[in-house]
């Protein structure tokens, strides 16, 4: 009875890794089960934003870049439900190699003219489609 379930799970784990690699490959944003932005009340919570362009594209030219394409894809979000990159409270960074830090922090405090929200950053994470960066946020606004 053993040796007849052996070849099932096999199969099993085949099926299992195979379905690991297909969700590696890139697929487009509106398909997938999220939300870029969802608004509660005056709080507008921002998905995880990757270096994708609205077109499509990817941006993988550096870290810098990536970052870059981060923050405008939040701000277009943020624009998009009636907030802005003042009105963001809270960020969460994840960078898949954290001696990237100084370079993706560079280029996010650029965005911020008029102080910086709180803020966590995680390294060493495998983030999808194999970026680099990933940045998701909270906005809050009185009176929204």
């Amino acid at each position: 009875m053993k040796l007849r379930l052996l070849p099932l799970l096999c199969l099993a784990a085949l099926c299992a890794m195979a379905g690991i690699i297909w969700a590696q490959k890139s697929v487009p944003l509106a398909t997938l089960p999220f939300s870029p932005g969802r608004l509660a009340g005056p709080t507008l919570y921002v998905s995880g934003q990757v270096p994708r362009t609205a077109d499509g594209k990817d941006v993988r030219d550096s870290v810098e870049a990536e970052t870059r394409q981060v923050m405008d894809n939040l701000n277009r979000v943020l624009k998009q439900n009636g907030y802005g990159i003042d009105d963001v409270v809270n960020v969460t960074v994840y960078l898949k190699d954290i001696s990237d830090y100084a370079e993706m922090n560079k280029v996010y405090a650029s965005y911020f003219k008029n102080g910086f929200p709180a803020r966590a950053t995680v390294g060493g994470v495998e983030i999808v489609f194999g970026f680099r960066v990933e940045i998701s946020c909270v906005a809050y606004r009185n009176g929204k």
